[in-house]
């Protein structure tokens, strides 16, 4: 009798056994599967790093042009010379004196009227006010943020300066002074109002700052007024924004504003220091390029077409090392 034959309960090691809901998958198609998943990872991270990449230097590119915009704005801002932190960053600062101050003789301040042209922070109008005792000194400058920096110096250097007078500290910085310089901002200033039947050719009233342009200013009541005008490091803004005839007409202003015998203190500017300056604005570029009155030609000018008589050449500062600064002092007498 013949037994039926039986399921096989084994199976072999090679095969394996097949399920119509499992999707069979080859090895090789699978590697292939692995490696262009592979692929297209490392392009999508590359993808990824190159729009990262390319959005930084967009960013770059813009923010450079930001940049540059902000810096053309801010220099034409100070096209007229007026820097902020003149006297703290441009003058030298390893000294707390002006050397131009040192050559001037207090002679031509002490009970005279005087005017200070581009004043900027009034670094120079106070030292003058305080120690060489004018009856009256005017700075004047066309920056209304200059002129409130110099009116509050004013108050800070009136609120800590020696009261007795004999204070020999010439800090041209305005950062050292008799008493700390917390004080003012522990007790605030002390005020500058004019006592009555007081003396107003004494420190601080008899210094006053304006904000005005020279070349606009109306000179009723200035007329034969001064007795010494400081133009200092101020002739090359007149002539790159005015031209040649601007700068003549800045010079014969100055002589119609001095008294008979009044002193014009002249610092001008080299050439050579124009055109970088001049390049601040367009219309400044275009003034530059017709100028032909030369810092060489101010003398014979002053004093043969103004009508100055006398003229004294100071020479130059000592101990100014800083380039640029090493400039002539020129004193013209009406």
């Amino acid at each position: 009798m013949s037994s039926s034959p039986q399921p096989s309960t084994t199976h072999d090691n090679n095969q394996q056994e097949h399920n119509p809901y499992i999707p069979v998958i080859h090895s090789g198609f699978h590697n292939k599967v692995s490696k262009r998943k592979s692929i297209l990872g490392n392009d999508d991270a590359r993808d990824s790093k190159r729009t990262k990449t390319l959005g930084v230097k967009a960013d770059s590119k813009m923010g450079k042009q930001k940049n540059f915009d902000n810096f053309k704005k801010k220099q034409e801002l100070y096209s007229f010379g007026n820097y902020r932190n003149y006297y703290e960053l441009r003058r030298n600062t390893q000294s707390t004196t002006d050397q131009r101050l040192n050559m001037l003789d207090a002679e031509l301040f002490k009970n005279k009227r005087v005017l200070d042209i581009g004043c900027n922070s009034g670094n120079i109008t106070i030292m003058i006010g305080l120690h060489y005792h004018p009856s009256s000194i005017l700075g004047i400058d066309l920056d209304n943020g200059l002129i409130q920096k110099a009116e509050h110096q004013l108050r800070i250097v009136n609120s800590l300066h020696n009261p007795k007078g004999n204070d020999n500290t010439m800090d041209i910085r305005m950062k050292y002074h008799y008493f700390p310089r917390a004080l003012p901002s522990i007790h605030g200033v002390i005020p500058m109002t004019m006592p009555p039947n007081y003396k107003s050719n004494l420190f601080p009233y008899n210094v006053q700052f304006e904000t005005n342009n020279w070349m606009e200013m109306d000179l009723i009541g200035h007329k034969h007024y001064y007795d010494t005008i400081l133009a200092l490091s101020i002739t090359k803004w007149i002539h790159i924004h005015h031209g040649d005839n601007g700068l003549k007409d800045f010079f014969k202003k100055i002589y119609k504003a001095l008294k008979r015998g009044g002193t014009m203190i002249l610092e001008p500017q080299e050439y050579d220091t124009y055109e970088r300056r001049a390049k601040l604005t367009d219309k400044t570029k275009i003034i530059f390029d017709t100028i032909q009155f030369k810092p060489e030609q101010f003398h014979d000018y002053l004093i043969n077409e103004v009508g100055f008589k006398e003229f004294k050449d100071l020479g130059y500062a000592e101990q100014h090392k800083e380039k640029g600064f090493q400039r002539p002092i020129h004193l013209y007498i009406k």
